[in-house]
C-alpha cells in the first residue's frame, strides 16, 4: 500500500512539473515575438510645400485600406524635403501591411479631388499598388514583414 502512495506522489508531481515547464514554455514565446522596422521612401511629390502623411494597415483592419486612417495601424505625417520623404517604423510585428502616402498639400488632412473624385493631390502605396475606378486593393498593396529591418520605395502618383 505504501507503494502505491509513493508511486502516485510521483506521478503527481511529474504532472504538476510538466504542467509549470509547460506554462513557462508559453510565457517564454509570447515576449519573444519578432518585431522589425520598416523604412519608407516615397518619392516624387510635385513640389515641398503641405506634408506627407503615412498610414500603415494590418491585414485585419485591410478593409479600411487606405481611406479610413482611424483605422489605421501607425499614422506619421512629416515635412517634404527635395520632393522626397523618408519614414522609419520602428518596432512593427511580424506579419503583413499595406501602406499608403498622401502629400496633403495644403494641410488639410485630407485628399483633395476634382468633381469627379480623381485626387488632386498625390498618392503612392506599397509595391506602388494601383486601383482601377478608385483606391488600391490591401492585397495589391500588401507587404510581409519578416525580417528586422525592411526597405521599401513608394513612387508617388500625381
Amino acid at each position: 500500500m505504501k507503494r502505491i502512495h509513493i508511486t502516485v506522489f510521483l506521478l503527481f508531481c511529474l504532472l504538476v512539473c510538466n504542467i509549470s515547464l509547460t506554462a513557462q514554455e508559453d510565457d517564454k514565446a509570447d515576449t519573444t515575438a519578432e518585431n522589425g522596422s520598416i523604412t519608407v521612401e516615397a518619392l516624387g511629390f510635385k513640389n515641398n510645400e503641405g506634408k506627407a502623411r503615412l498610414l500603415l494597415f494590418t491585414s485585419e483592419e485591410g478593409k479600411h485600406f487606405p481611406a479610413d486612417q482611424e483605422k489605421a495601424f501607425v499614422k506619421r505625417i512629416i515635412p517634404i524635403e527635395n520632393n522626397k520623404v523618408v519614414f522609419n517604423l520602428q518596432d512593427i510585428p511580424y506579419g503583413d501591411y499595406a501602406i499608403s502616402v498622401h502629400h496633403d498639400e495644403n494641410n488639410d488632412d485630407k485628399v483633395n479631388s476634382n468633381w469627379i473624385g480623381i485626387p488632386k493631390e498625390s498618392l503612392g502605396a506599397s509595391n506602388d499598388a494601383k486601383g482601377s475606378f478608385g483606391p488600391p486593393s490591401f492585397e495589391k498593396a500588401k507587404i510581409t514583414l519578416d525580417t528586422k529591418q525592411m526597405t521599401i520605395t513608394i513612387n508617388m502618383v500625381n
